[in-house]
């Protein structure tokens, strides 16, 4: 057996090995795809709309269409073969795990929080939409998680009104933890909390724990607060199934404001978005645009609304012929929406100009 056969012999193994190791280990990353889109003022996409109580006007033409990133969850073994395939996909990406999931993250926790932030941004963008239209909303706190092993646990439950700590009238989810910060551990609280429409006294206590971004021990009850509202009137807005996470909400509240106004806001276009919005009206950063925008192109969408902080990224898309356009606000998104609905070519804020 001479030199180049012996090599043949043990080359062959260790390629087999290379290919099997890359179809099979895990790789350490995560890899982002163009996810479902949903049109929010349509009926075939398992979005909904429902308002009681007041005028409505529900749209006849056109599209606010919603878009989503399809991304690796915690607890998949991503191998080295499909990170490779995404990577050389143009409409897809890869990042290092720990740049999207702590290490301690799994599947449940990942779905619990992204639906957490989904029913916070639903009313927020409610709010909004109410509010640009000059409609009176009343701010509260809810509950929106309680964990287990906390004080909290067995005496609180998600979706709880939190009216008053200790004879303070909570109005900002930042307000609770400030109360229980300013008190320390130990301290007991006197709540006033409605649930069901029924208010009622409880008292919970505070305990130490460690915060996780500067592991310094500080004073917890065991709930996660988040912004709620009272509206005059009853607004039921229904995502589509399976949808988490807060960067729907602009699309929501433009969705909403549509159904309350006379007429298309979107003049017949097909109009396509992303941004989360604050209850302030602020349209805020958001993850995967180089996703969703040919999520939308391949959705038909005419336009795409950006927030200003994406314009960077979402220029590196491949938009096919959308146009484009740059939001930072839920005005100016509502502005921007009506001057294309007149003219599909009018002169509003494009990435190219946020970008320069």
């Amino acid at each position: 057996m001479n030199q180049r056969t012996l090599a043949g012999i043990v080359a062959v193994p260790l390629v087999v090995a290379l290919w099997a190791a890359a179809f099979f280990l895990p790789a350490p990353f995560v890899t982002y795809y163009p996810g479902q889109t949903a049109d929010l003022i349509g009926d075939e996409d398992g979005a909904s709309i429902t308002i009681e109580d007041h005028e409505v006007y529900p749209p006849t033409a056109g599209e606010l269409r919603m878009t989503t990133a399809s991304i690796t969850r915690p607890e998949t073994d991503l191998t080295l073969a499909e990170a490779l395939l995404a990577w050389r996909d143009p409409d897809a990406s890869v990042r290092p795990y720990d740049t999207v999931y702590s290490d301690d993250e799994d599947n449940e926790t990942s779905a619990q929080q992204a639906a957490l932030q989904m029913t916070g941004s639903v009313d927020v963008s409610v709010a909004v939409a109410l509010e640009a239209l000059d409609i009176d909303v009343t701010s509260t706190v809810q509950v929106g998680a309680v964990e287990d092993g906390f004080p909290a646990a067995g005496v609180l439950q998600p979706g709880d009104t939190l009216r008053s700590v200790d004879g303070e009238e909570l109005t900002d989810p930042a307000q609770l933890g400030e109360i229980v910060r300013r008190a320390g551990v130990g301290a007991q609280f006197d709540v006033t909390v409605e649930r069901d429409g029924t208010e009622r006294e409880v008292q919970i206590a505070s305990v130490a724990d460690k915060d996780e971004v500067s592991g310094e021990t500080v004073a917890r009850i065991g709930i996660t607060p988040i912004q709620g509202f009272v509206f005059p009137f009853p607004v039921t807005l229904t995502p589509p199934p399976g949808i988490g996470g807060s960067s729907a909400g602009t699309m929501f509240a433009l969705a909403v404001y549509d159904y309350l106004t006379p007429g298309n806001l979107t003049g017949g276009l097909h109009v396509a978005g992303t941004g989360t919005i604050s209850s302030a009206g602020e349209v805020g950063q958001i993850g995967g645009i180089q996703q969703k925008i040919p999520g939308a192109r391949d959705a038909g969408a005419d336009v795409f609304l950006v927030p200003s902080a994406n314009c960077g990224e979402a220029l590196q898309a491949a938009r096919g012929s959308m146009r484009i356009v740059a939001i930072d606000t839920f005005d100016r998104a509502v502005s921007t929406v009506e001057a294309l609905a007149q003219d599909p070519d009018a002169d509003v804020l494009t990435c190219e100009d946020v970008v320069g």
